[in-house]
């Protein structure tokens, strides 16, 4: 709708015609008046009746034209009167009537028009007061028309629609036009029109404040431009013409808020206008109405966008402290920037130890565009943190952010040279506006998040919530990296706490930091007494212990190189081997115990010298008995050869017995014994087995049978369980130096089947009696009177017997013999 102004020059034509008209009307009665009364003459009336309507007459000749319409009355009065009514009498009273009737014509005339112009001055006066009271209702209807719309506006594009709407139909004009300051408050950038062609709005669409143009005028004056005319725009502004739409009336008028400029207002119309002081009023109150709703607006909307913002990084916030799984995190993270804050986000990471930049996570609303950006990162070529041209190379390398409002076509194509991915990447996204922001702890640079959008450009204030969210990812990265960290130092401590190995750290000073329970057990100090003091306050054996050793570098602590030193501890004489390797902040040492090691050393010894010596007897009577054989010198009876060839089958089976001893622990050890089980009748077994051994015992050993007269039939091995009873006998004999009985006793109980072997020699003592089943232990000589073996024979006999689903035990007190047991499943 359009709306048209009345012209000024219009109301002044019509003005002057209505003065004229009312001229005219004026004289046509000041003539025609007095002409009607002089009609009287033709008739017999006294002089006072024509006189007094001579006065009549010219009263309305004043009323109707004025002063000067009274005075041509008058004349048009006083010839009449004086010619054909006073002629009828004496002319000297003809002479003072005319003289009479002419000032009563002339006083009636000025007395007439002086109250007659009162009257119509007041009732003008009135006239003008109605149509001033009228206008300017009108006015204060329009311009409610207009609070009431802006009042209603609730965001900027509604406040721009009610003054292009509502403000120009109250300007009485015929387009509108609104200009936003910039945010450096140096450019005017045209947001909304109405009337306008749009061809000459857009190379206008953002033009300087300090150009000469009349909006820009208006703004860096702060007081409105009020243009008449074309012609006058013209002449004013030079720049604009021939660049500009045809008009006539322009009205330009600054918005200024509570806070200063915010932009301008421009009403234009459809002919040449003048400007009134109240016309100008009126468009000053639009432009500070249309100003301070716009204010109003922009600032709910900028507070609703900072209550968004702050929602948002709220929202990041408890998403990144919500978990410490950092890929799970990120994915979330850009998920909630896209497309609150951009169209794309991807985050990238430093790989320390290579330098190169792996990205993590990409984001887009488009599931299918994000398999699309992550196989393209695969194809694409690895970036390093060294890279010169990258972008987010530089921006992990230097830690300040890069924001390009505008993305430069010139980089874009850099990025093409360097990489043809590129390309194809370009043709399927076009980056508009970007921000890259580095993520960093400290000096530390932990990885970049950007941001990218297709079509709008980033604002400042896009800036600064992506400084926040990239704040709030750093720390997440860190507290991910840190928690990482501590999982693993935790694991290791936890490693360490447990570990077989005693672990001892101390600080540059000596003094524990670190005593796990293995080092509280091997040197019988807990760590509640060690922590915080000197080693050699906590173990007075500490130097003994760490004289001898050589630390490594924590650079090669794999050339760390134990040694293993016997030192006096709460726990007893112990063997300690120890390594350590120093680093920054101190040494680590590990410990372990190596006395049984060292023990089963001795006894491999031991049974080393003992098997030599055991081999080495009857290795020596078979020598000796052979050369004696093959002696030619002498004649030997046939009853020394038997003799001799004795030796050598007894002490051969005796050389047999040991090697079968000693390969059979090696197969018991390495699991290659191979069992038969099945139904086995201890007497039988028992008695074969004493008849034999009999026959090799000292004429003092008595060996008896004994049983309970129920069945003693076990599921077991009889080829390895006679080993076992062979092996138990032979003890029992060997260890009754002064002779005795050796009784095997057979029993039963509900699903077992007992045989104990009993000899009443020299006995065990208590704290052997474990032992006495470890592979090559042997008892002290000193208790034994000198009586040996290998020390296989009682781990072997064990092994067997537990490996055929049994187990044997021992009873013994030293002096009174022994009691060995086998338990056994009943078949």
């Amino acid at each position: 709708m359009t709306l048209v102004g009345v012209s000024g020059g219009n109301r002044t034509r019509a003005r002057r015609l209505r003065i004229t008209v009312r001229g005219v009307a004026g004289l046509a009665v000041a003539l025609g008046a007095p002409g009607l009364v002089t009609l009287l003459a033709f008739t017999s009336v006294r002089t006072v009746v024509p006189g007094l309507l001579y006065i009549v007459a010219i009263i309305f000749a004043t009323g109707a034209a004025g002063r000067f319409g009274g005075l041509v009355a008058v004349a048009a009065s006083a010839y009449p009167f004086f010619h054909f009514f006073a002629s009828r009498y004496d002319r000297n009273q003809v002479n003072a009537e005319g003289a009479t009737a002419l000032a009563v014509f002339v006083l009636a005339a000025v007395f007439g028009s002086e109250v007659l112009g009162r009257q119509r001055a007041a009732r003008e006066s009135a006239e003008q007061a109605v149509r001033a009271s009228e206008t300017a209702l009108a006015a204060a209807a329009r311009l409610q028309h207009v609070a009431d719309a802006l009042a209603t506006a609730r965001t900027p594009q509604e406040v721009l629609d009610a003054v292009l709407t509502e403000g120009v139909r109250a300007a009485e004009a015929g387009g509108g036009l609104i200009a936003t300051l910039s945010d450096d408050g140096e450019w005017l950038e045209v947001i909304a029109s109405r009337g306008y062609d749009m061809q000459y709005i857009e190379p206008f669409s953002r033009f300087r404040v300090d150009g000469d143009f009349p909006l820009s005028e208006a703004v860096r004056t702060g007081e409105g431009v009020f243009i008449g005319s074309e012609a006058e725009r013209d002449a004013r502004y030079p720049d604009l013409v021939g660049r500009s739409q045809p008009g006539h009336g322009l009205v330009c008028m600054p918005l200024v808020g509570e806070r200063g400029p915010i932009g301008g207002l421009v009403f234009s119309f459809p002919r040449d206008e003048e400007f009134p002081p109240e016309r100008r009023a009126l468009k000053v109150a639009l432009s500070r109405q249309a100003a301070l709703a716009l204010e109003r607006t922009r600032l709910g909307e900028a507070e609703r966008k900072l209550r968004e913002r702050l929602e948002f990084v709220d929202e990041a916030t408890a998403l990144l402290t919500s978990s410490l799984d950092l890929e799970q995190t990120l994915a979330r993270l850009t998920s909630l920037a896209v497309p609150q804050l951009a169209d794309w986000c991807a985050i990238d990471v430093l790989v320390e130890e290579t330098g190169e930049i792996e990205q993590v996570v990409v984001a887009h609303q488009d599931p299918d565009r994000v398999r699309w950006a992550q196989e393209l990162r695969k194809r694409t070529r690895t970036t390093y943190i060294d890279d010169e041209f990258d972008l987010t190379a530089q921006v992990m390398r230097t830690g300040e952010p890069v924001f390009l409002r505008e993305v430069p076509q010139e980089l874009l194509d850099e990025a093409v040279a360097r990489d043809p991915e590129a390309a194809r990447a370009l043709e399927e996204i076009s980056i508009h506006s970007a921000i890259t922001l580095p993520l960093r702890a400290g000096d530390r640079a932990l990885g970049a998040l950007s941001l990218v959008t297709e079509e709008r450009a980033f604002t400042d204030a896009d800036f600064e919530l992506a400084q926040q969210l990239s704040a709030r990812a750093a720390i997440a990265l860190e507290n991910a990296r840190l928690y990482t960290e501590s999982e693993r130092r935790a694991d290791a401590a936890l490693a360490l706490a447990y570990v077989g190995d005693g672990v001892v750290l101390l600080d540059k000073l000596g003094r524990v930091r670190f005593w796990n329970a293995a080092a509280a057990a091997i040197t019988g100090v807990g760590d509640d007494e060690a922590i915080g003091r000197h080693a050699v306050d906590v173990l007075p054996a500490w130097k003994a212990l760490t004289r001898h050793l050589e630390l490594a570098d924590a650079a090669t602590p794999a050339r760390a190189r134990p040694v293993t030193v016997p030192i006096d501890t709460g726990a007893g004489d112990r063997w300690i081997s120890i390594a350590g390797v120093a680093f920054d902040e101190g040494v680590v040492y590990a410990l372990r115990d190596v006395t049984d090691e060292q023990a089963l050393e001795k006894a491999r010894s031991d049974f080393v010298a003992t098997a030599s010596h055991e081999l080495r007897t009857p290795l020596a009577a078979v020598f000796g008995a052979a050369r004696t054989l093959r002696r030619t010198d002498i004649e030997l009876p046939a009853e020394q050869r038997d003799r001799f060839l004795e030796i050598i089958e007894s002490e051969t089976e005796r050389l047999t017995a040991i090697v079968s001893q000693i390969l059979l622990a090696g197969q018991l050890e390495e699991g290659r014994v191979d069992l038969a089980t099945s139904a086995t009748d201890l007497r039988p077994l028992a008695e074969s087995v004493i008849f034999s051994t009999r026959v090799r015992a000292p004429a003092d050993v008595e060996l008896r049978l004994e049983e309970n007269g129920q069945p003693a039939v076990a599921l077991a091995d009889e080829d390895k369980l006679r080993q076992v009873l062979v092996n138990l006998l032979d003890n029992a004999v060997k260890y009754s130096p002064d002779g005795g009985e050796v009784t095997v006793e057979l029993g039963s109980a509900p699903g077992l089947v007992t045989l104990t072997v009993r000899d009443g020699g020299l006995g065990i003592p208590p704290g052997e009696q474990e032992r006495i089943f470890e592979k090559f232990y042997r008892l002290d000589p000193s208790q034994t009177r000198g009586v040996g073996g290998s020390g296989l024979g009682l781990y072997i006999s064990k092994e067997l017997v537990a490996r055929m689903g049994g187990r044997m035990s021992v009873r013994s007190r030293p002096g009174e013999g022994a009691a060995f047991t086998v338990e056994l499943p009943a078949a």
